[in-house]
Formats: C-alpha cells, structure tokens, sequence
C-alpha cells in the first residue's frame, strides 16, 4: 500500500512535504492566511491516504463498510481543501462559519451511500456507480472555485502585471481538474490543489513584499519595478505631500502621525480607479502613476483625495505633470514634484505660516 501510493501520488506527496517545511519555517507570515494554508494541506494529506486505502479495498467485498466510509471522506475533504484555498483569499470581514455549509452538504450526501444509493452505491460485481447526487461531491468544490474567482475579481481588473492572474489561473486549473474528476475520475485534483496552495502562497508573499505595511500602498520598490514595466503605459504622475507630519509627531506622537499617514494611504486608495497606482515613496510623499491623460479627470480625483484627507483633519499638497512626447518619467516627476511644492507654498501662505511645518 505505501509503495502504491508513492506512485500514485508522488508529485502531491513531494509537494505537501517542501509546502509544510516552509509553512512550519514561515510562522510569522500572514498568520491568519497560514492557518487557512494549513486546512489545505491536511486536506491533501487525507485525501492522499484516502485514495490509497480506497484503493486497497476495491478488492475486497467484505471491506465495503470501509470502502464506503473511505470515499464519503474522500468527497467531504475535496470541499475542505476548496475551503482553504477561499479562506486566503477572502477578505476578513467577510468570512463567516456559513461558508462551511456547503462541506457539511457534501457529507450529509456522501453519507447517505451507508443505506441508499442516491449518491453512490456499488453493484453485484462490487463496481462503483453514481447516483442522482452523485456529482454533488464534484459540484460543492467547482462552487468554492467559483467564489474563488468572484472575490478576486477585483483585483484582477484593478491591479496591473501578469501577476493579477496567478489566482484565476489555479482556481480555473481546480476546476478543470474537477471536471476531469468527475467525469474520468483520477488523482489530479489532489495535484492541482497542491500547485494552486504554492502559488497562492508565493503570490501573497511577494505581494506583501511589495506593500508598505503602515499604509496599505505599494512601497518605494514596487514603485521602482513599475515604472519599468509600465514605461510605455503611464501617461502622467501625480506628487502628494503631507502636511503638519513633523508638527503631530512632535506634539502627539509618532503613533499620532503613524495614524495620519494610514489615514491617507485610506483615502488615496479609495479615490484611485483601475487606471491609477498609488505608492508611499518616503515617509509623507507619495506618488501616483496614471494610465490614462485626462486632466479633467486627474484633477477630479486629486480634488477627491484632498476633500477625504481634509474630512478626516489632516492636510496634503498634490501637484500633477502629463508625460509630453518621449518625455523621460523622472523628468515628468520633477514636474509634478514643482506643482506640488507650489501646492504646499499656497498651504502655509494661506494659513499665515511660510514654516514648513512637515
């Protein structure tokens, strides 16, 4: 038995192994989303020993108690695996103990096999057939995959890079997988789900690397990497600056000021469409890069970003500079950098103050 699922399932055991490994050593990472990783992983584990006991008593009539118990697990951790892989991409505040109902339908189901034959059954040779339920078990996984894609939807039409399609491309592999599953049968979902969990974790990881933690925005060097990548697609940036940084740090803290810069990280975000990026640069500034070269809608958001900042009692500068001709990017940025700092001068004349209270 233990040779015969090394080579049944070699490539999911081998993954399952260097996957825990590097959860185990990475603890301290996205700790929530782990936890949802770990569900995944024990879910291929069962599944991978599942297979090979069912395997086993496929051959012995007199194990079809056993054969029968071994199959409603296997179709119950098919949906628990899909849950794991959900639950990391789920925004917190929308996950919820309901998102488990699905699972405890497919065992409901499966388990009606113990005395009827509405899900599956086996005949007088002791051959595996289906019921009128039977692709529930199929069809429970192909709803979380579903939902996969939905929750992320967003985030494939507003991020940019190829890298927005990592999570559709392992959600629709799942899919397909399943679909082979449960038409074909075979073990190349327990595959699939194993590839999609690293991915999804490689994903996360250089996501986060590329994100500035206090804000929420892309960091200086994801900055640095877009405006290459994005060279011949960015038609104007936009320079912000805070204002009174310095002053709320001296009179009420740096965790005052922290709350401030994540304030307007908030509200830059929130303005900012699909055709915009946004990234903190230094400790006050920020950037933006647009992808399109409307002015009126330029200044529109940038109007937008400084009525939320305002509404929130906290003040920002903001100068914008269109990419004219084969203008080089830094040279547009010194541009938007000077609007800026026009902004800024305007700020403190009118406040009666030319002290650059940063």
């Amino acid at each position: 038995m233990v040779m015969d699922m090394i080579y049944r399932h070699l490539i999911t055991v081998f993954m399952i192994i260097l996957f825990s490994l590097k959860l185990w050593c990475r603890k301290s990472f996205r700790d929530v989303e782990t936890k949802f990783f770990w569900v995944t992983v024990v879910s291929c584990i069962v599944l991978v020993v599942e297979d090979s006991f069912e395997t086993m008593t496929a051959n012995y009539e007199s194990l079809r108690f056993w054969r029968t118990l071994l199959s409603v697990i296997g179709y119950t951790f098919r949906s628990v695996a899909a849950v794991g892989l959900l639950l990391v991409v789920m925004p917190k505040k929308k996950q919820s103990p309901l998102v488990w109902i699905p699972c405890f339908i497919t065992l409901l189901v499966s388990g009606t096999a113990f005395f009827t034959d509405i899900a599956f059954g086996f005949d007088e040779n002791y051959a595996f057939y289906r019921g009128p339920l039977g692709l529930v078990a199929f069809a429970v996984p192909i709803f979380y995959l579903v939902m996969i894609l939905w929750t992320t939807r967003k985030f494939v039409i507003e991020e940019k890079g190829y890298e927005r399609l990592v999570i559709p491309i392992c959600a629709l592999l799942c899919l397909a997988s399943s679909l082979v599953d449960a038409y074909a049968g075979g073990i190349r979902l327990n595959e699939a789900i194993m590839i999609s969990s690293i991915s999804f974790y490689v994903f996360l990881y250089t996501h986060d690397n590329r994100r500035d933690s206090l804000t929420g925005l892309l960091n200086r060097q994801a900055f640095y990497e877009d405006s290459v990548v994005f060279a011949k697609d960015i038609k104007a940036v936009v320079s912000l600056d805070m204002n009174g940084l310095k002053e709320i740090n001296d009179k009420q803290g740096h965790q005052a000021g922290d709350k401030a810069l994540a304030t307007i990280g908030l509200c830059i975000e929130q303005a900012l469409g699909y055709d915009a990026q946004a990234y903190r640069v230094g400790g006050d500034e920020f950037l933006i890069l647009v992808f399109h070269n409307s002015k009126d809608r330029i200044k529109k958001t940038t109007d937008s970003i400084k009525e939320s900042i305002n509404n929130n009692g906290y003040f920002i500068s903001v100068g914008y500079s269109l990419v004219e001709g084969n203008e080089d990017l830094e040279e547009t940025i010194k541009k938007s950098d000077k609007a800026m700092y026009e902004d800024k001068a305007l700020f403190y004349k009118q406040r009666g103050n030319d002290r650059r209270s940063r």
